[in-house]
């Protein structure tokens, strides 16, 4: 329990005045589940979600202790250049925001959720700071090095044809 009770997702919403309920109290075993079962090596997730990694670390480990080694000790992967997986209306990325773009949902699904990211005024042929951009963001996490650099020098030159 007192594992769960550090845990920095409880104890902000805690401090936001949210009641303690079960579900808030135990997501983190209910994560550790979903990589456990998968026996992932690497998870890849924004700098917030580190100490979820670190939980099911513990878990695992724990278990491990009692039974052998049975669940592998999964590592965090957190690429350089995303600390955070942006959602779609700027916040970080949480299905308590209903912000998400869910992958698996009906083609109409996805596709609605995309267009209802978050974007500034400007017209497409405005310039714009890639640096400030959800879009870019979210693009930032599936490119290579060499794409950012591409789709940064596209938002920055302006009139924006995204099909090129």
């Amino acid at each position: 329990m007192g594992l769960l009770e550090r845990c920095h997702a409880y104890k902000d919403k805690v401090a936001q005045g949210h009641s303690a309920d079960h579900g808030l109290f135990a997501y983190p075993v209910l994560q550790a589940a979903d990589i456990l079962i998968v026996r992932a090596d690497r998870v890849p997730v924004g700098q917030d979600q580190r100490q979820h990694v670190e939980v099911t670390r513990d878990i695992a480990q724990y278990f491990n202790t009692c039974y052998g080694d049975v669940l592998k000790l999964p590592e965090p992967y957190i690429p350089e250049h995303v600390a955070v997986v942006p959602g779609r209306d700027g916040r970080k990325m949480s299905k308590s925001y209903n912000n998400t773009i869910e992958l698996f949902a009906p083609d109409d699904e996805v596709r609605r959720q995309i267009f209802s990211i978050v974007t500034d005024s400007a017209t497409v042929a405005e310039t714009k700071d890639p640096e400030t951009s959800i879009i870019y963001s979210i693009l930032k996490l599936f490119c290579s090095a060499e794409e950012r650099r591409d789709w940064a020098d596209r938002f920055r030159s302006g009139g924006m044809d995204i099909g090129r």
